[in-house]
C-alpha cells in the first residue's frame, strides 16, 4: 500500500527539482481513510542534472520492487479464485459510478442556456515571446466588454486622445508610448471607464519557467501508460528550435481564455467575439487562431464532462489593430502594469482600484493552471493537466494538416 501512495504522490508531483539536495514533503487525501504523509529525500549525483521526472521512477522502479516484494513474498498475491470476484466487484462499482456521474450531467443540463447577449474580449500582451529569458514573463490581458457597452466605451476612449493631446493627439493610446506627465491622468481615467461600464478583466500572467514545466506536466499526462512518460528533457526543449515554443505560446494565451469563459458563456447564454491584437508576423497570426480552436475543442471537452453534452459556446475570433479597436488599449495598460509588478514595480493606484473588476490566472511554481482573486495569492482554484504531447513540428502546420 506504501508503494501504491507513493506511486501515486509521484504522478501528483510528476517532477522534482534537484540542484543538490532537496527534501519534498507532502502527501495524500483519501476521504475514507484519510491522510497519507510522505516525506522524499532526493540527492543530486550527476552534474548538470537538476529536473527529476518522479513519473518515469514511478512507472519503473515503483512497479520494480512491487515486483520484487511479490516474490519475496508469494503468499501476499491474491489467490487466483479471488481475481473474478475482485474484477466484477471493480466493474460494479464502476458501472455505479458511471451512472452517478451521468445522472449529475443530465441534472446539470438545465443550466446550459442559448444564447441571448453578446460580450467582446479584447486581448493584448506585454513581453517577449520568445526563451531566451527564461526568467521573463509574458503577461496578457483579456478585456470583456459587453456587446451593448462596446460602442459607448469605445468612443469614451477615443475621445481620451484629443483631451489628453489636442491637435497632436496620436492614432492610439499605448502605455509604453505615453508620456511620463500624462499617465497618471490617462490610467486615472481608463480606471474610470473600467469601473463605470460593468468591465471585467482578467490577468493571465506566464512565468516562462512555470509554463514549461506546465507543458512538461501535460506532456506526461498524455503518455500515463508509457514506462518513460518524460521521455525528453529540460534543455532539449528549451534549445530544439522544432519545438517551436514562441508558436505554441501564443497559441496558449488564446487556448487560456477561450476555455476559462466557456463555461461561464454556456450557462449565462452568452455569446463571445474575441479580438486580438494583430501581430507584425503572419505566423504569430495563425498561432492565435491555432489557439482560438484548440480553445474550443477543449471546451467541448469540458461540457461533455460536466453536461454530458459535447457543446461549445458560440464564438468567434479575429485580429484588429489596435487603433481600430480602442479597448484593446485597455489590455495594453493592464499588461504593461502587471508585468511591471512581476518585476517589482508597485501597482499604481489606478489599477489597484479596479483589482475587483478583475481575476488573475497563471501557472504556479510547478507548471500547475491556477486561479486567485488576488494578485499574487494563494489558488483558490487549480485545474488538471490537460494531456498534450509535445511534439516537433510547427503547430500550425501540423494541426491543419
Amino acid at each position: 500500500m506504501g508503494l501504491y501512495a507513493l506511486h501515486d504522490w509521484m504522478w501528483e508531483k510528476k517532477f522534482a527539482e534537484v540542484e543538490t539536495k532537496a527534501i519534498v514533503e507532502g502527501g495524500l487525501d483519501d476521504p475514507k481513510v484519510g491522510r497519507t504523509y510522505i516525506r522524499a529525500e532526493f540527492e543530486n549525483f550527476e552534474d548538470g542534472v537538476w529536473f527529476a521526472p518522479l513519473v518515469n521512477m514511478a512507472n519503473t522502479h515503483i512497479f520494480d520492487q512491487l515486483g520484487q516484494f511479490y516474490k519475496d513474498c508469494p503468499d501476499a498475491k491474491t489467490a487466483p479464485s479471488r481475481i473474478p470476484h475482485i474484477l466484477a466487484d471493480e466493474k460494479a462499482k464502476s458501472a455505479t459510478k458511471q451512472r452517478a456521474s451521468a445522472i449529475a450531467q443530465m441534472q446539470r443540463r438545465h443550466l446550459l442556456k442559448a444564447p441571448t447577449s453578446t460580450v467582446k474580449v479584447f486581448i493584448d500582451e506585454s513581453g517577449d515571446v520568445g526563451f531566451q529569458r527564461i526568467q521573463d514573463v509574458y503577461v496578457f490581458a483579456p478585456v470583456i466588454v459587453s456587446e451593448a457597452k462596446h460602442h459607448d466605451v469605445t468612443v469614451l476612449l477615443n475621445n481620451l486622445r484629443t483631451e489628453h493631446w489636442g491637435k497632436n493627439a496620436p492614432t492610439e493610446i499605448h502605455m509604453s508610448e505615453v508620456p511620463e506627465s500624462k499617465r497618471a491622468a490617462i490610467k486615472s481615467d481608463f480606471a474610470r471607464i473600467v469601473r463605470e461600464n460593468n468591465i471585467s478583466i482578467m490577468g493571465c500572467m506566464i512565468e516562462k519557467e512555470a509554463f514549461i514545466k506546465h507543458l512538461f506536466r501535460c506532456h506526461a499526462a498524455a503518455r500515463s501508460s508509457e514506462e518513460n512518460p518524460l521521455n525528453l528533457t529540460w534543455d532539449d526543449l528549451i534549445n530544439d528550435k522544432s519545438y517551436f515554443l514562441q508558436a505554441n505560446t501564443l497559441a496558449t494565451t488564446v487556448e487560456l481564455v477561450v476555455m476559462h469563459l466557456s463555461l461561464d458563456f454556456l450557462t449565462s447564454g452568452t455569446a463571445a467575439v474575441f479580438t486580438h491584437d494583430r501581430k507584425h508576423r503572419q505566423w504569430m497570426n495563425t498561432a492565435l487562431d491555432l489557439g482560438f480552436s484548440r480553445g474550443l475543442d477543449e471546451a467541448k471537452k469540458l461540457a461533455e464532462a460536466f453536461f454530458g453534452v459535447r457543446t461549445a459556446p458560440a464564438a468567434s475570433f479575429t485580429v484588429a489593430d489596435s487603433k481600430e479597436e480602442p479597448c484593446l488599449w485597455l489590455s495594453d495598460w493592464v499588461s504593461n502594469e502587471l508585468r511591471s509588478w512581476a518585476f517589482g514595480s508597485p501597482l499604481s493606484p489606478e489599477l489597484e482600484s479596479i483589482k475587483s473588476c478583475m481575476t488573475f490566472l497563471g501557472f504556479r511554481n510547478d507548471g500547475v493552471k491556477a486561479t486567485s482573486k488576488e494578485l499574487g495569492g494563494v489558488a483558490d482554484r487549480e485545474f488538471p493537466d490537460l494531456p498534450r504531447l509535445l511534439v516537433r513540428g510547427d503547430p500550425t502546420k501540423v494541426e491543419a494538416s
